[in-house]
C-alpha cells in the first residue's frame, strides 16, 4: 500500500498519470490525516474539504481523458494565506481581512491550477507575514517535531503541514527569511528564488522590494518541480522579470564535482551551538565527498546589513499599511502595530542609510559569487524555540540573523535539512543554507539534490504516528 502521507510530488505524479492513484483518493487520505493532526498543529487558516474534493474530481476527469498538464497534475499543493484565491477568503493572517474574498487568483495560484495542481487549503501566517510574533489572530502553528515549539515565521503553517505529512508541497513567502527559517526549524526544504523569478501579483505585500514567493517541499527534487510551475514572467506584474526559466528537474542530474563553494565563516560561525556546528560541518564534509571544492570566505558587512533590513522592512510595511494603521490600528496585533508605528516615524536619512548598507553587502555578495558557484552557511544558529500555547516564545530569538541580508541582494537561497539537535528528549531539525547567483536556482537545486541523494536527513519523520 502506498504511504500517501510521505509521498513526494515526484512520487505522486507517475501514480496519478498512470491512474494507479486517484486525485480524489489522495485528497481524501490527506484530509483524514489533517482531521487527526490539525488540532495539534494549527497549520491552516482555511481548509474547505468539499472545495478540495471538487477540484480533485475536475483534475481527475482531465487525467482520465488523457489531458495531462504536467508533473503537478492531480497533486495537492497548499498555499500561504497571503495568496489570493478566487472565491475563497484570503486573510493575510489578519482580522482586518477576515472577510476578504478575492475575485481572481494570485499569479502563483493561477499557475498551480494551470499545471493541474489542487489548491489544498490556505496555510497559517502571522498578520501580514510580519513575524514571528507572540500573538496571532488565528493562533500559532506548532512544530510537528515537538508541538510545544514554534515551527517558524512567517511561513509557519506551510512548514508544519509539510513536516507533518499533510501535503507534499506548499507555496511560501520570504521577506526576511520566512521560507528558509521555517524550513530550518521544521526539517523541510525551502527555496527563496531570485527576486523577480516568481511573480508577486495577487500576494498580500509586506515589503514589496524584499518580498519573494517560492516553493516549500520535503526534497530538492520536489522543489524543482514546484518551482517549474511557479516561475516565469508575468507581464501584469512590475516586479516580474522576463528571464528564461530552466527545466529545473532536468538540471538535477548534472554533476556537482568541481563546483566551488565559499563557506561563510567569521562571525556567522563563531559561537554556534555544538550540535548545529557539528551538523553543518558534517554536511560540508559530505559536499566535499561529492567533489565540491570548499573555500572559507567572509562577508564583513553581514551584521550591519541584517540590522539595515529590519529598517527597510518596517519602513516599507509602514508605507503599505499606513491607511490600516490610521483607520484600524486597534484591530492589529500589538507587535504589528508597534512595528508599523516604528516604521512611520523612521526618518528618510535612516531609510536611505539602511538601503546603502544593504547595498554594500549585496555588492560584496555578488563579488564572492563571481568567484564561487555557490556560498554555504548555517540556516540558523538555534533550533526551534519553545512557546506557550498562545504563541508567546519562551526562548529568546538569537540576535544573529542568517537569512535577511540575502533578500535585498535578490539572490536565490535554499535551506535543506542536515541534522538534529536533541532537546527535552526530542530531535529538533537543523538546516544548511545554500546561496547562488541570480537566476541560477538550478545550481542550488542540483547541489541540494546531490546532498539529499547521499544523506537521509530529509527523509526523517517526526513522531506523530506512534
Amino acid at each position: 500500500m502506498k504511504d500517501l502521507a510521505w509521498a513526494g510530488i515526484a512520487d505522486l505524479g507517475p501514480w496519478l498519470r498512470d491512474r494507479t492513484l486517484s486525485p480524489v483518493e489522495l485528497c481524501r487520505a490527506l484530509l483524514a490525516r489533517v482531521e487527526r493532526l490539525e488540532p495539534r498543529l494549527n497549520a491552516f487558516i482555511t481548509l474547505d474539504p468539499e472545495r478540495i474534493l471538487d477540484e480533485a474530481r475536475g483534475v481527475e476527469a482531465d487525467l482520465h481523458a488523457g489531458r495531462v498538464r504536467g508533473p503537478l497534475h492531480g497533486v495537492p499543493i497548499a498555499v500561504k494565506d497571503l495568496c489570493w484565491t478566487r472565491g475563497q477568503r484570503t486573510t493575510g493572517g489578519s482580522k482586518i481581512l477576515a472577510g476578504f474574498v478575492p475575485d481572481e487568483d494570485a499569479s502563483v495560484v493561477a499557475r498551480l491550477r494551470q499545471a493541474g495542481a489542487i489548491v489544498f487549503g490556505k496555510t497559517n501566517t502571522p498578520e501580514f507575514a510580519y513575524g514571528p510574533q507572540n500573538v496571532y489572530h488565528y493562533g500559532p502553528s506548532r512544530n510537528p517535531w515537538d508541538s510545544d515549539r514554534f515551527t517558524g515565521g512567517s511561513s509557519m503553517g506551510a512548514a508544519a503541514a509539510l513536516a507533518a505529512g499533510l501535503v507534499p508541497g506548499a507555496v511560501g513567502s520570504d521577506t526576511g527569511g520566512s521560507i528558509r527559517g521555517p524550513a530550518h526549524w521544521s526539517g523541510v526544504t525551502g527555496l527563496k528564488p531570485t527576486y523577480g523569478r516568481v511573480p508577486l501579483r495577487g500576494v498580500i505585500a509586506l515589503a514589496t522590494s524584499l518580498d519573494h514567493v517560492g516553493p516549500m517541499t520535503r526534497s530538492a527534487e520536489d522543489a524543482a518541480l514546484l518551482l517549474g510551475a511557479l516561475a516565469g514572467h508575468d507581464p501584469a506584474d512590475p516586479t516580474s522579470a522576463d528571464i528564461p526559466v530552466a527545466d529545473y528537474r532536468a538540471e538535477l542530474g548534472r554533476p556537482v564535482r568541481g563546483l566551488r563553494a565559499g563557506v561563510l565563516r567569521g562571525p556567522l560561525w563563531d559561537g554556534l551551538p555544538p550540535a548545529i556546528a557539528a551538523a553543518v560541518d558534517a554536511a560540508l564534509g559530505e559536499l566535499a565527498r561529492l567533489g565540491i571544492r570548499l573555500e572559507d570566505v567572509e562577508l564583513p558587512d553581514w551584521e550591519a546589513a541584517a540590522a539595515a533590513v529590519t529598517v527597510l522592512i518596517r519602513c516599507e510595511a509602514a508605507a503599505e499599511y499606513r491607511t490600516v494603521l490610521a483607520e484600524r490600528g486597534g484591530d492589529l496585533t500589538p507587535e504589528v502595530r508597534e512595528r508599523l508605528e516604528a516604521g512611520r516615524v523612521t526618518s528618510a536619512p535612516d531609510y536611505v542609510e539602511a538601503r546603502r548598507t544593504a547595498g554594500r553587502l549585496a555588492f560584496t555578495l555578488h563579488d564572492r559569487l563571481r568567484r564561487h558557484d555557490l556560498l554555504v552557511l548555517p540556516g540558523r544558529d538555534q533550533t526551534a524555540p519553545r512557546m506557550e500555547p498562545g504563541g508567546r516564545l519562551l526562548d529568546p530569538s538569537s540576535s544573529r540573523n542568517y537569512l535577511s541580508p540575502l533578500n535585498p541582494a535578490a539572490v536565490p537561497a535554499l535551506v535543506v535539512p542536515c541534522g538534529f539537535e536533541q532537546r527535552d528528549g526530542r530531535d529538533l531539525p537543523i538546516g544548511l543554507q545554500l546561496v547562488g547567483r541570480a537566476w541560477d536556482e538550478g545550481r542550488l537545486l542540483q547541489v541540494a539534490h546531490a546532498f539529499q541523494q547521499a544523506t537521509d536527513w530529509h527523509r526523517r519523520r517526526p513522531p506523530l504516528d506512534g
